[in-house]
């Protein structure tokens, strides 16, 4: 997976006009701030009613491009071979900055909302935050509502679209005995500084009675302007003791310096998605830029937005994120700019070492002397039983919730251990969790996603299956899998990483590591999902066999001639 850089200009703000630009980015400015359709001829709103009242099975093209930025994705359910046949239907995606902390009211309305609207179950992302899924047309504002009432204002807006995402920040801090950086709060901060400033959401998905208006208030966004950014931009602040939300994997990366968070060395450039067969895609790690003061943060990373926004690509939405921004300006020149244009104090500096990503199973102890309790959900969906479950102890107990980059849930809060494990044993508490099993996690993909390309989240569970009936469900080796090259499940930085290549193709790769400061090397760059579940058990075996103690198995899999690893396993694949 060699980078190899476009050579075709750049169409960006600062040299193109707009008939250059995308279709996307006529949309983006046609709208007026989110509230216009066809040229100013038809508004959102005005589709919404018709969907919820049964009159279109589904929104056009148009409004799907602004659907993203409400927080929701156009889907049709796909049946065998990913052919589109089934009903028309919605995700759609809250915002919660750092994965929580959730009180037992926000969770309440958030679980309410899974019977009332969805298809029953609550699917917790890998960016921390919780997607609903077979979302019918009528359903569509009556959700969006109730979350916007009972969980949180907004609570949907920048979920998606072509601006800041969902900020992740670590499980642990404020919990962890050892440092406190405040990254729970710093994300908030982060959200909030980035949010979109239209007023067009609220206008489009209150109700008349609430005093919805046929024209926008206002369509002003001082930070994205009419364009917005060219792509998705993603943010993630990491923990002296935990880099569960991949650090190197975010637009713009925060690892704290010190055991205060006084000082933090900021990082950009980072993403996994790519396209098959495109040489000019690929993940990308991201670039060590200094170090900054804590008072500095929201503006270095607010001048990193703007950077893109001015610089970005914009008539190729494959080369349009921040990571090929970067390496085509010149780390340098963006240094250079963040300090004499942005007034960023941005210091050079040995970076701290990043550490690994950590699981949050079980009880632990939090700073303020109570407990917490991360509960393993697979694949990150939370179906019925485990639902009553987790509402229960919540109420009951007036826990907090969080979710966790890998995809799982803890409770916080804890003062009574035993009343927990009480309420969570009679719903059904599953014996101890093979290791191999809690270390993976999947995307949705096959059969809403549109982009998907095999199925992931209902296949892994098999692959797991047979890796535990080979008795080798112990071996500490992470799988991720998705669907598709977007690699939402980031398996471009796993141990071992699976994602779709075509109808039963996937690529498998081996070798990155446990802290993501490494990629993954194909191992087969396209295996049959006939043969995928025996070259899992073989790489397993090999791990168990000749991986030495105390060295990370994705360390060892990354020194490894990877010819005489599939010479060993016996699956030849295409290389």
């Amino acid at each position: 997976m060699t980078w190899i850089p476009s050579d075709k200009p750049a169409v960006t703000l600062a040299n193109s006009s707009l008939e250059e630009m995308s279709k996307n980015e006529r949309i983006k400015v046609a709208s007026q701030g989110l509230f216009y359709l066809a040229g100013g001829q038809g508004t959102f709103a005005a589709q919404l009613d018709e969907l919820t009242a049964g009159k279109i099975e589904q929104i056009d093209n148009e409004a799907k491009e602004l659907s993203k930025f409400f927080g929701f994705y156009r889907q049709q359910i796909r049946g065998e071979r990913g052919r589109k046949v089934g009903d028309h239907v919605a995700m759609v995606r809250i915002k919660c900055p750092a994965g929580g902390e959730l009180s037992a009211k926000q969770w309440a309305a958030l679980d309410d909302a899974a019977d009332l609207f969805s298809d029953g179950t609550l699917r917790v992302t890998s960016r921390q935050g919780i997607q609903y899924h077979h979302v019918h047309g009528p359903q569509l504002a009556p959700l969006i509502r109730h979350l916007n009432r009972n969980y949180r204002d907004e609570a949907t807006l920048s979920a998606c679209g072509d601006v800041n995402r969902n900020v992740m920040a670590s499980p642990i801090d404020g919990l962890a005995t050892s440092a406190h950086v405040g990254a729970v709060a710093l994300a908030h901060e982060i959200a909030a500084a980035l949010a979109p400033r239209t007023s067009a959401y609220f206008q489009i998905f209150l109700t008349d009675d609430e005093g919805r208006t046929r024209q926008p208030l206002h369509s002003d966004e001082p930070l994205y302007g009419k364009h917005y950014l060219p792509r998705k931009f993603k943010v993630g602040i990491a923990h002296p003791e935990d880099n569960a939300i991949d650090l190197l994997t975010q637009d713009v990366g925060l690892m704290p310096a010190d055991a205060n968070g006084e000082t933090w060395d900021l990082y950009s450039g980072g993403g996994l998605g790519q396209s098959h067969n495109n040489p000019h895609t690929a993940p990308l790690l991201g670039l060590h830029h200094g170090r900054i003061e804590r008072a500095q943060i929201i503006d270095a990373v607010r001048a990193i937005a703007i950077l893109q926004r001015d610089h970005g690509e914009r008539r190729d939405r494959k080369l349009a994120r921040w990571k090929y921004t970067i390496r085509r300006l010149g780390l340098e020149t963006v240094k250079k700019a963040l300090r004499e244009e942005h007034g960023i104090r941005l210091e050079d500096a040995t970076p701290v070492p990043i550490p690994p990503g950590r699981l949050f199973l079980g009880f632990g102890d939090a700073r303020d002397g109570t407990s917490w309790y991360g509960i393993s959900v697979e694949n990150g969906r939370i179906r019925p039983a485990q639902r009553k479950a987790i509402r229960e102890a919540v109420e009951t107990l007036g826990l907090g919730v969080r979710m966790t980059p890998h995809q799982d849930v803890l409770l916080t809060g804890i003062r009574d251990r035993a009343a927990l494990l009480a309420i969570l044993a009679r719903h059904g508490r599953p014996d101890a969790v093979s290791r191999v099993r809690s270390l993976a996690i999947a995307c949705p993909a096959l059969p809403t996603c549109g982009l998907a390309m095999t199925h992931a989240e209902n296949v892994l569970p098999s692959y797991l299956d047979a890796i535990e009936q080979a008795g080798l469900g112990d071996v500490d080796l992470e799988i991720r899998m998705t669907g598709c090259p977007n690699n939402c499940a980031r398996p471009p930085t796993a141990e071992i990483g699976i994602f779709g290549y075509g109808k039963n193709d996937h690529v498998l790769l081996a070798g990155g590591a446990r802290n993501g400061t490494r990629l993954a090397r194909p191992l087969y760059a396209r295996i049959s999902g006939e043969q995928i579940v025996a070259a899992l058990v073989g790489l397993f075996r090999l791990v168990r066999e000749r991986c030495p103690a105390g060295v990370a198995p994705g360390d060892w899999l990354d020194a490894q001639d990877f010819r005489e690893l599939r010479r060993a396993i016996g699956i030849a694949g295409v290389v």
